[in-house]
């Protein structure tokens, strides 16, 4: 039976992205792999199945109807746009600085400590990720948009949840330490009194390149997608 360009493609593609990242990311599949194949063949074998899958729904999400749920009018337009700013930020300071929760960075952010970002959601690239699809949701409105960027909402907030049990389970030294300053959901912790945010732990360049990669988007979006972002 053929299924391109139906919905139901799109949702098996984003169920199998989805699912291959909880299955193999699960310490009963990946402690005896990673023993067996060895670390980093492990992540490379990971990255190449999570590509095939990413791209296959991608071609499907790119095939499937277009059915309209709402109407993303110029509010939500500019809420998306918003949305993708603090995305951004939360990107560039999460991959710029030392994270415990980051693969091969474990030991290192823990001894940085919970500093800038981290002090915002010990998380910063999975709810930057989470940010960048919800936003896109917002900015479309149709069926194949919720499946397609919900399902990588969806991944990224579950996806940061399964680090923490990781690394409540493993017990490494001066986590639970760590865990107690900071918070999943962003901002928790700051309105929580747990933490605050000190004078000049953001660098400026970490606050440009933000700038720049949210211009970047929004200049580079219609050449490769085809869609102009800015609703004035």
């Amino acid at each position: 039976m053929n299924i391109l360009g139906t919905f139901g493609e799109l949702a098996i593609a984003s169920a199998a992205f989805v699912g291959l990242h909880m299955f193999m990311s699960s310490a009963a599949v990946r402690q005896p792999m990673t023993e067996r194949l060895g670390v980093w063949p492990f992540r490379i074998v990971y990255s190449v199945i999570s590509g095939v899958c990413f791209t296959w729904m991608i071609m499907a999400f790119n095939e499937a109807p277009r059915v309209e749920l709402f109407d993303p009018g110029i509010g939500l337009k500019h809420l998306s746009l918003s949305v993708m700013a603090v995305a951004c930020f939360l990107l560039v300071c999460g991959y710029t600085q030392a994270n415990p929760t980051a693969v091969g960075m474990e030991s290192a952010g823990l001894k940085a400590g919970a500093v800038g970002v981290l002090k915002v959601t010990r998380h910063p690239v999975m709810w930057g990720v989470a940010l960048w699809a919800l936003s896109h949701l917002l900015a479309n409105g149709h069926v194949a948009a919720v499946i397609f960027f919900g399902s990588l909402a969806f991944l990224a907030i579950a996806g940061a949840s399964h680090i923490d049990k990781n690394r409540q389970t493993q017990r490494q030294p001066g986590w639970d330490q760590y865990r107690e300053v900071t918070s999943h959901v962003p901002m928790l912790a700051i309105l929580k009194g747990k933490t605050r945010v000190e004078r000049g732990e953001y660098r400026w360049w970490q606050i440009l390149l933000s700038v720049a990669l949210y211009l970047g988007f929004i200049v580079a979006h219609e050449p490769l997608f085809g869609y102009y972002v800015m609703p004035f």
